[in-house]
Formats: C-alpha cells, structure tokens, sequence
C-alpha cells in the first residue's frame, strides 16, 4: 500500500482521500476536510474574500476559489511556497511574525482595493525549531506529545490574532486544533470573540493526532481586544477567573 508523511513526520498508508485527491486534482487530502466542513456550515459560497493561513501546498485555497462567490479574492500564506493557483494569490510570510505578516496581508489587501475577510481559514500543524530548522512536532513519547500539543496550541493564537486583524464583522473562523491542555482557554477565547463556536470532526480528519476543527461564526468585531484575550499564558488566567465568577 503507497505511504505518505503524517503529521508527526512518521509514514502512515496511503487512504481513500489521498487517492480521491490525486484523481480529482487537490493538492491534498486536505481538501475534503475543508469540503465537509462547508457542506456542514455553508461557509463560503456567499464569501467574496478569503484568507487561508498555513495554507500549503494549497489544497484548501484550491477549495476557496472553487466554493467561494464569483470572482473572489483568495490569499493563501505559508513560509513554504505554493505553486500558482489560478484564481488565488499567495504570500511567503511567516504567521508567527503577526505584525510582518499583517502588514504584507493588508498591502495586499490595499492593492485589491479590499477592506475585509468575510472568511478566515487555518489548518497548520505547529512546529518547532530545531537546529535553526523548522520541524513538524511529534514523536511517541508523553513529552513530546505534550510539546506538539502546546505548539499546536500557540499556532492557533497566531492564527486567531491574525483573523482579528482581518475579519469583516459577523465573519468566519476556522481552525483546526488538537485537545490538550489549553482547550477550556482557547474556547473561552474564540466565544469572546464571535457569537457562535462549534466543534466538528470531518470524516476525512487523521485519528492521530486527535484532531478536531473549531467553526467560529458572526465574528462580533470589538473596537478593542484585550490584549491578555490573545496571549495564550495571560489566557489560562482569564478563563479561570471567569469559570470562577461563575459560582
């Protein structure tokens, strides 16, 4: 049976996905993830801009445009390249580096004469550094669960970060995400942030990591965030005074 590099770097076999994607011209089994979620949700086809973080090799841009309302304005960012799309444009940025990577989204932006995402997608894989090398985060042990996890998790608040700079109000979110730790204080997050928040697990989603894929809905757009809101340590300590104030 072919293999191909999960997650964690490991080879995994080959699945009906990754079949269906190289016959039906995805770059990933990706794709399908992206496709039942919008099934599910009816997410873009009223959308006329999108933005895909850690979008390579572009499987879920390939979606976008192909979902998304006539003539749309798509935008995929990742550090690796991604080969041309026809009806997309893609940016080489890192999304860690939030203020670079915001500029160069809204210079973008400011080209096209556009003011706003109605939709804002992440799908990336946290990874540390190693050696001055990025490397996909994984391995067997408990630890090095745990790293990926927290990696995973810091990745996530980049994205959300980026989405508050970007997102039109009553707009989407969509990140994908791993249970850990850190879950109660990123859904305390993302709830403050849009009016409705739900959990789905695409059929075409690997078991291990256990991940799961976070729909944010009608993005409420405050004037100002709380800049603890974003960081993911001062984080932890407002979900539990709030779970707290509860009582």
């Amino acid at each position: 049976m072919p293999m191909d590099a999960g997650n964690n770097g490991k080879q995994r076999p080959q699945d009906k996905f990754d079949l269906l994607a190289k016959e039906q011209g995805y770059r990933s089994r990706a794709a399908f993830k992206l496709l039942q979620l919008d099934t599910l949700f009816r997410l873009l086809p009223t959308a006329r801009a999108v933005l895909d973080l850690c979008a390579a090799p572009g499987g879920w841009v390939q979606v976008a445009v192909s979902r998304a309302a006539p003539g749309p304005f798509v935008v995929g960012v990742d550090l690796a390249p991604i080969r041309p799309i026809r009806g997309a444009l893609s940016l080489k940025e890192d999304i860690t580096a939030s203020a670079r990577c915001g500029a160069a989204v809204r210079r973008l932006m400011d080209s096209r004469g556009v003011s706003s995402f109605e939709v804002v997608l992440h799908d990336g894989v946290g990874r540390k550094k190693k050696r001055g090398n990025p490397s996909v985060c994984g391995g067997t042990s408990a630890s090095a669960a745990q790293e990926a996890t927290t990696t995973q998790s810091a990745l996530v608040m980049d994205a959300v970060r980026l989405a508050t700079m970007f997102l039109a109000p009553n707009g989407t979110f969509i990140t994908k995400f791993f249970r850990c730790k850190d879950y109660k204080a990123i859904m305390f997050c993302l709830k403050q942030l849009f009016e409705r928040v739900h959990l789905s697990r695409p059929v075409a989603s690997w078991s291990t990591p256990a991940e799961i894929y976070v729909i944010c809905l009608r993005y409420k757009a405050p004037a100002n965030i709380q800049p603890e809101l974003l960081d993911l340590k001062q984080l932890h300590l407002l979900s539990v005074d709030a779970e707290k104030s509860k009582r």
